[in-house]
């Protein structure tokens, strides 16, 4: 009789951890409404109640460059209830240059599955003569005084591209960082800076117009919305490196959540709409397991430790 009870105990364990989630779910993005993130969020949120039977909603959580919604993610309860969109910069690059983060984005969350991947871009300003990498290495190998590169924030992925660059190519840049991305285009175009790192959608407009050229895009293949722009790697750059947009939840959300909610995300991301959606944004669909997504970040967290370590850069 004992034994029954235990077994029919176990079942309704089971059973509650694959219903757990039964109210709407809470999308949480870490940044204002209208930026890429939400965007993305909202496009998934759109398909995503579809599947799941439930209403998602997208909950914009603000500051700190994302970590308050990850530390509000990592204590939430493990039902499936609270997940969040969460860009690689908060998930990789932050942990590693700022002391006051207290949680590790390896045993802290539960991965979910990756939602998007996003190449970055390095152009070069109108006054900079180099139309390829092989170029520009030997002008600034001519011309050390103007080896210089500027990124939309100290800290931040594109930094960190430089810092990867100049490694990959033995030499030595100095970083310049900005406030955003629109003064470093400013400063692009204006001469002031040779060349700059940041997404493809930042110089998009004046790489078209001529105004500025995107000499190179990282990744393993040409971007489809840039097709007319080689890789670091088909240039002899050794930088392969994605961003990306992943789906993470609390640590110790079951097995049958987590399936039920990538099965979600991942017919979302299938849909030829979200696709095109995304597209436009310069964002490339990238649907997956759950446990694909946890070895992308493992492996991208040892990827960029190097660069990062070597920068000596340390925000708090």
């Amino acid at each position: 009789m004992a034994f029954r009870l235990g077994l029919i105990g176990l079942t309704l364990a089971f059973a509650q951890a694959a219903s757990a989630q039964t109210g709407p779910v809470r999308l949480v993005v870490g940044f204002p409404p209208g930026g890429s993130a939400d965007t993305t969020a909202r496009l998934l949120a759109d398909k995503m109640k579809d599947t799941l039977g439930v209403p998602v909603l997208v909950e914009n959580k603000p500051g700190a460059g994302g970590r308050i919604a990850a530390q509000m993610v990592k204590d939430a309860p493990p039902d499936g209830n609270v997940v969040m969109v969460v860009p690689f910069a908060v998930m990789v690059v932050q942990p590693m240059v700022f002391k006051s983060i207290r949680y590790d984005t390896t045993k802290d969350f539960t991965a979910v599955g990756n939602a998007a991947t996003f190449p970055l871009a390095l152009a070069a300003g109108p006054g900079t003569p180099a139309n390829n990498m092989k170029e520009l290495i030997a002008w600034f190998q001519a011309n050390p005084g103007k080896a210089n590169f500027g990124s939309p924030a100290a800290g931040s992925m594109p930094h960190f591209m430089g810092e990867m660059l100049a490694d990959a190519a033995r030499m030595k840049l100095t970083h310049v960082a900005y406030q955003g991305g629109a003064p470093l285009v400013t400063n692009l175009l204006g001469g002031q800076i040779p060349i700059g790192f940041d997404t493809p959608a930042e110089f998009a407009e004046y790489h078209k117009s001529g105004k500025l050229r995107i000499l190179a895009l990282s990744g393993a293949q040409r971007n489809p919305t840039f097709p007319d722009v080689p890789t670091f790697k088909e240039q002899g750059i050794d930088i392969d490196a994605l961003a990306w947009f992943g789906v993470f939840g609390p640590p110790g959300m079951p097995k049958a959540t987590v399936d039920k909610l990538n099965t979600a995300l991942q017919s979302a991301l299938k849909s030829p709409d979200l696709v095109q959606r995304l597209a436009g944004l310069g964002l490339t669909a990238a649907p997956g397991s759950a446990e694909e997504m946890a070895q992308r970040l493992a492996a991208d967290k040892k990827a960029w430790a190097t660069p990062i370590k070597n920068s000596g850069f340390q925000a708090d």
